[in-house]
């Protein structure tokens, strides 16, 4: 009964909103990074350096295009997204149709060398490759306010380290070695989640998850139960992002958008 009704809202919804999905999006190069915003608005970097925002129909909202794909791209809550050039140490956000970019330069004073650089409140986290520590700033990105050596992690390998986001005051970085690392707000290991080999992870709720496979795998942030979905064509997607009723399944030069309710 209950997949009954949800398949009804889900098909009520298409109408009232005009979609008629499955809606597949073309895009003209490789895609090596995909996103959501919290209105569930999608984003796409491509390997040709444009960046694409579209709506949950697929309509595009807007597009710019870098020189080369950014290091880190952080959707956050789609008034203004945030972008981060490890060459170069560039940093700044975008408007909500892309209309206006502006960019700042890291302050050196911060750390000896920036691998890392994800958005906080007014604020910026910051892993330093040159001393394996976790950082973050004071006063708009005036001054750093504190600073944790990451002692746990047993191979310091650099480039083992893909991601780096700031969800529910926590932290979390990407070890493609191992899963993700979780710290809380002052910057102290809480624990790892997810497996090695992930790619990617993004958050629903009060859970991390990810695809593996044919499943898209949900882990609970506090307690680390995790529980799974089935994803019918999971194996064509190369990332599957989530909001409360659409599935976007991202392969290598498309998006595909589903009505889905995990």
């Amino acid at each position: 009964m209950r997949s009954l009704l949800i398949a009804i809202g889900l098909l009520i919804a298409q109408v009232v909103t005009g979609q008629h999905l499955p809606i597949t999006v073309n895009v003209e190069s490789d895609i090596t990074w995909a996103g959501i915003d919290r209105a569930g608005d999608l984003f796409v970097v491509l390997a040709n350096g444009e960046i694409q925002k579209h709506d949950k129909s697929g309509k595009k909202i807007g597009s710019h295009h870098f020189n080369t794909p950014p290091t880190l791209l952080d959707p956050l809550d789609g008034v203004q997204s945030f972008f981060y050039f490890r060459e170069g140490q560039r940093y700044g956000t975008m408007s909500y149709d892309f209309s206006t970019v502006n960019e700042k330069v890291l302050d050196p004073a911060f750390a000896v060398s920036p691998w890392l650089v994800c958005p906080a409140l007014r604020e910026l986290w910051i892993l330093d490759s040159a001393d394996f520590s976790i950082k973050k700033t004071a006063q708009n990105s005036m001054t750093i306010s504190l600073e944790n050596t990451l002692k746990h992690l047993p191979d310091k390998k650099i480039t083992d380290y893909v991601s780096l986001r700031e969800y529910q005051n926590y932290v979390f970085l990407l070890d493609k070695s191992a899963g993700v690392h979780m710290f809380n707000p002052l910057g102290r290991y809480v624990r790892t989640l997810g497996e090695s080999g992930m790619t990617y992870f993004n958050f629903l709720g009060e859970e991390l998850y990810y695809l593996a496979g044919q499943e898209l795998v949900f882990v609970d942030l506090y307690t680390a139960e995790k529980r799974k979905e089935p994803l019918d064509g999971g194996s064509n997607y190369r990332f599957a992002l989530l909001n409360e009723d659409t599935l976007y399944g991202i392969g290598l030069k498309s998006v595909t958008i589903t009505a889905f309710k995990p």
